[in-house]
């Protein structure tokens, strides 16, 4: 499983970054947008720093530098009064101006807060105001008997949307967005975790960081659309260290943001509107910045990190949870996107990135579309829908997994009664499955389930100590539900991970009937030949792309067998994993930090071992237990011939791992180090094969392996 992209989309990219260079979003046209912006930004903040008190700041699109011919967007202004101050703590006031006290209480959301009014007394000491209401227009009681300030000041000024004040047109029908804000020079208390949050490729730099917390942030007149005291609350903003961070973009991020808005102005706006915003695109694109290593983000991978930022939206939308970026309790889709626009957009972001790519024929912004259609050649057109299906191999049963792991996992209860009120609310939300047309999306809650499925069986098994026969009953019958909707996620790998969970419960005679009939049904799934391959191999690409569209494979077939090939044990599943493969677990224990700069790096914490390999190390370990020395001898002889003959195993060192364990267990302690050498020569790092070198060493000296290693044995890897 590389972390690299497929060189295939290279070519395709570079011809899309040339047709944006030439259509005026190129990185030099970019930075003269930004260096105008900055100067009328500094022009007009000279220009009324002899009469107000107010500075000027230009943000959103011109801000970026992202603005082009058919891009045009509102001039977003934020004027910060600085005769108000606003502080996190009394200690911070200032008595020769106002003072605000940023506040919260229980029923705040995240991301917002209230401003207490502070009076200062005689003795210069800052007290904070309650019950106490000079001017109803600007101030209000709250729940708390706090004096706050109301949001709602500036609403007879002009049009108001969200914080801003629309305020006039100007000339090509643009115009100009004021926000009033006030700047809190301390960071919120909220946004600590972005502080600390464990980044992997180094972006934001530490320099960046610091200079964040610098910034500060502003606090906006806008409250939370689900707030019942939402015109005394004001929305938390980060504009300035977002637009520094914006500006550090590549090129190659740069241009992804910019196609982001393309497609959001050619596919989503005239069917749903403003509701999907910019503004989530930007958050996106930052988060996305930060998950993918600096190098990915060449020309020549443009496209492959379009699609990924388009399955992102994707995925959020069907969470119907997007996180912001500093503050990651805050949902930003809570205000917009919801009910039946949540469900267009999760429509129209599932057919872009089906698409197969062909919606960049569609984008009419610069003629996009048509400069795409004139560059890509005939062969382009039917490699495309393939090379986009070759690459989602081991996408869904990975993005499914992680979701899994990061998104849904993570919040459930360990506690029975929370647990048994949450998995309540979550089998019904999800009991309309059956009536799910869309398969793609039926088959990704089915991996929620499968996933969810056995993440309750560990939390069973975990707990059975503490949990009465009922409370154990009550939970297996959650999982039976949940896995007979996964068990045909797929052709092999739920059905694995269930004979994995039987043999730790002992049923070795049922997993022996249970292994063979997936021997006998499913075989054809797995390495019979990979479909992409031998399809391209041996036909034509138009042929190949029929084959596989029209008339050979359908939609079902084709997911079930894409996500076939590997079993994935998630660490939250530890206590159900065989206990074999819960070594490659800790597969990047001792590894160099540096080495774990890599783009699909989730997956090191997990035990992943392909789908045959794994079929036959179960066989072995289930007649292994019932003492079937012929039957064992047969699985492992099956191992070893695959390893030798199946050039199509992309985790070929865990399954000399396997195999190398095998030969541990049948005492063949020259050919266990052979392939545990093996295993350390296809991966140096990240690799279980050091524990299971520990282990030999133990058996025998290190005289007595280098003794071994040099003489004749029975396979040969």
């Amino acid at each position: 499983m590389s972390h690299q992209f497929p060189g295939q989309y290279f070519p395709l990219s570079e011809r899309l970054s040339h047709i944006l260079d030439n259509s005026g979003y190129s990185l030099e046209d970019r930075n003269r947008k930004v260096m105008v912006a900055n100067e009328i930004e500094v022009f007009f903040n000279i220009a009324h720093a002899f009469y107000d008190d107010v500075i000027r700041y230009i943000f959103g699109s011109r801000g970026e530098g992202s603005t082009g011919p058919d891009l045009q967007s509102d001039i977003d202004y934020v004027f910060q009064y600085n005769t108000v101050k606003v502080v996190t703590d009394l200690s911070q006031c200032d008595p020769e101006i106002s003072n605000l006290l940023m506040v919260k209480d229980y029923n705040t959301h995240p991301g917002y807060v209230k401003l207490q009014r502070i009076r200062i007394s005689p003795d210069y000491t800052p007290v904070p105001v309650y019950l106490d209401i000079d001017n109803n227009k600007i101030n209000a009681i709250d729940s708390l008997s706090r004096t706050v300030l109301k949001n709602t000041m500036l609403h007879d000024q002009g049009t108001v949307s969200g914080p801003a004040l629309h305020e006039r047109q100007i000339p090509k029908e643009l115009s100009v967005d004021i926000v009033v804000a006030f700047r809190c020079t301390e960071w919120s208390q909220e946004g600590n975790e972005w502080f600390l949050r464990r980044r992997l490729h180094g972006w934001p730099t530490p320099i960046q960081i610091e200079n964040a917390s610098k910034y500060g942030c502003f606090v906006t007149p806008v409250g939370h659309p689900h707030s019942s005291e939402r015109h005394l609350e004001w929305r938390l903003s980060f504009s300035i260290a977002e637009r520094d961070l914006k500006r550090s973009f590549e090129d190659t991020a740069m241009k992804v943001y910019i196609m982001l808005k393309m497609i959001r102005k050619t596919y989503i706006e005239p069917v749903i509107g403003d509701a999907f915003s910019s503004y989530h695109i930007k958050v996106c694109m930052l988060w996305m910045r930060e998950r993918i290593p600096q190098d990915q983000w060449s020309n020549q991978n443009l496209l492959q990190c379009l699609i990924l930022c388009i399955r992102q939206l994707y995925e959020w939308a069907i969470a119907g949870f997007c996180p912001d970026y500093f503050i990651t309790t805050n949902n930003i889709y809570d205000r917009k996107i919801i009910g039946a626009i949540r469900n267009t957009l999760v429509k129209i972001l599932g057919d872009l990135f089906s698409s197969n790519c062909m919606f960049l024929l569609g984008i009419k912004c610069c003629n996009l579309g048509n400069h795409m259609s004139d560059q890509m050649s005939r062969f382009d057109r039917c490699i495309i829908p393939i090379i986009h299906e070759e690459t989602i191999n081991h996408a869904l049963t990975l993005d499914a997994a992680s979701i899994c792991r990061y998104s849904l996992l993570q919040y459930i209860p360990q506690h029975y009664s929370a647990l048994v009120d949450y998995l309540d609310r979550f089998m019904c939300a999800l009991h309309n499955l059956q009536y799910i047309t869309d398969y793609p999306l039926k088959h990704a809650m089915m991996i929620i389930l499968s996933q969810l499925g056995f993440h309750i069986a560990t939390i069973c098994k975990e707990n059975a100590h503490i949990l009465s026969l009922e409370q154990v009953d009550y939970l297996v019958a959650v999982t039976s539900d949940c896995l007979s909707f996964g068990i045909n996620i797929d052709a092999t790998s739920v059905r694995l991970k269930l004979c994995g969970l039987g043999m730790e419960q002992g049923n070795h005679h049922l997993i022996e009937t249970f292994l063979q009939y997936i021997c006998d049904y499913h075989m054809k799934y797995i390495y019979s030949k990979h479909i992409y391959a031998s399809v391209i191999l041996e036909c034509n690409f138009e042929d190949s792309f029929g084959k596989l569209f029209r008339n050979k494979y359908n939609i079902e077939e084709l997911l079930q067998t894409q996500t076939s090939f590997s079993v994935i044990y998630l660490p939250t599943e530890m206590l159900i994993t065989p206990k074999p493969l819960r070594m490659e677990m800790f597969r990047s224990v001792s590894a160099l930090s540096e080495l774990k700069q890599e783009l699909t790096n989730i997956w090191y914490d997990w035990s992943v071992v392909d789908s045959l390999i794994c079929l036959y190390f179960f066989q072995y370990l289930n007649f292994s237990r019932q003492g079937k020395e012929r039957h064992k001898q047969v699985a492992m002889d099956n191992m070893i011939h695959l390893i030798r003959t199946e050039p199509n195993i992309p985790h070929r060192d865990t399954a000399f791992n396997l195999l190398g364990y095998s030969f541990i267990q049948e005492n063949q302690l020259t050919n266990a180090f052979r392939c545990f050498v093996q295993s350390l020569i296809i991966r140096p790092h990240h690799n279980a094969a050091k524990f299971y070198l520990g282990i030999l060493f133990s058996r025998i000296s290190a005289s007595e392996i280098r003794h071994r290693y040099y003489v004749n044995s029975d396979i040969s890897c």
